[in-house]
């Protein structure tokens, strides 16, 4: 088979290039990147049976004409022959790589699977009501559906009817992202031992508003004042380029908490293997969050989480006994939250189970059943 991918997030997420790189080893691949006009090709991989293909085909007035956009994506692929010699096409979200994928099969008969991810959910859908009749044609012509997450596909069929919902079910699949194998091969189950006077917790993510770094501090600020416990937060994490502001607030806030270390960006995995491994609990009650795999790389280090209800992640987590959800807003619930996880700590015991469904190398096996069982229907 040879596989079209639409992926117009691509340089932004490295986590497709993990996916490509193992699909490399059984199937030809074509790579279909629309990129702004003004950004350069990043995250390249080479691949053995395949290639990356970077269009700069995005320009400023797309921002403000959708249609027209979508329109001059679709011709600058078919330009480029992007769409010859092809078995199946992958579109990685709904309303940009999808309504191209639909625009292909109208045109040249070829099937698709889509993904719908956060943005398309949050943004796209909830407020952009002149984009979601295409966005529903694309739903019904694709022969499966992909959310990364039982929450996401709920969140975007509160929006729907029950009739449409009941017509796309039965195509819907739950597809997570996966973590690198680095976290894999280094499992550690958790200490089963109550923890002592000192509580150390652990933030990774970017330094911005919608991860609630601050009020896991306001938080945290509240239990050193009201309990006997000394809770220390260690944050990894850049600056936010859209967010300078919020960065220098938080920056102002951990000056006077010198409970709070703060190391910045890390790459090296080992270096941050560590960091996990120091903490006794990962908190990060993030809203808006695309999925979270820090949630999933601290729990194959055997440390319980703390999370926002409610998101992503939270309909994988919920019910499996490996930390709390909270409410994002409630300060009160995020000490709670703490405290819960501090009280039962000696009860988490193993987080395997959890962990190893998000393996790239088993996420790929399914896609690859996926694209040979639909192309041949």
């Amino acid at each position: 088979m040879k596989i079209l991918h639409l992926n117009a997030y691509y340089i932004d997420n490295h986590l497709y290039s993990q996916l490509y790189t193992i699909l490399d080893a059984d199937l030809e691949q074509r790579v279909y990147i629309p990129i702004k006009t003004d950004r350069k090709p990043e995250n390249v991989v080479d691949l053995n049976q395949g290639e990356l293909i970077f269009e700069k085909v995005i320009k400023p007035n797309h921002k403000y004409n959708y249609f027209r956009k979508i329109k001059e994506i679709t011709n600058a692929l078919i330009q480029k022959q992007a769409h010859q010699d092809i078995d199946f096409i992958h579109a990685h979200n709904l309303f940009t790589d999808g309504v191209v994928a639909y625009n292909l099969k109208k045109k040249f008969g070829l099937k698709y699977i889509v993904a719908v991810r956060t943005t398309d959910i949050a943004l796209q859908y909830k407020y952009m009501y002149h984009r979601r009749f295409r966005a529903k044609k694309v739903l019904e012509e694709a022969e499966q559906v992909i959310f990364i997450s039982p929450t996401y596909r709920d969140k975007l069929f509160q929006m729907m009817s029950d009739t449409f919902v009941s017509r796309i079910s039965p195509k819907v699949k739950i597809m997570p992202n996966g973590i690198n194998d680095f976290w894999l091969e280094n499992l550690q189950n958790p200490s089963g031992k109550s923890l002592d006077k000192r509580v150390n917790l652990l933030y990774v993510g970017q330094i911005m508003q919608r991860k609630n770094v601050l009020p896991l501090i306001q938080a945290l600020q509240k239990l050193n004042e009201t309990t006997d416990k000394e809770f220390h937060l260690t944050v990894v994490g850049g600056e936010n380029q859209y967010e300078k502001e919020f960065y220098n607030r938080f920056l102002n806030e951990i000056k006077s908490n010198d409970w709070v270390d703060y190391k910045g960006k890390i790459k090296d995995k080992e270096k941050l293997l560590q960091a996990y491994r120091h903490a006794d609990i990962f908190a990060m009650p993030a809203k808006g969050e695309l999925f979270g795999l820090v949630y999933i790389e601290a729990l194959s280090q055997g440390k319980p989480v703390l999370y926002a209800s409610g998101e992503g992640i939270d309909g994988f987590l919920e019910g499996r006994g490996v930390g709390v959800s909270v409410n994002p807003d409630n300060l009160e619930g995020i000490c709670d939250g703490i405290s819960q996880i501090v009280d039962s700590y000696e009860t988490y015991r193993d987080f395997t189970k959890v962990v190893k469904p998000f393996n790239w190398n088993s996420i790929a096996n399914l896609y690859k059943t996926m694209y040979q069982r639909n192309e041949q229907d």
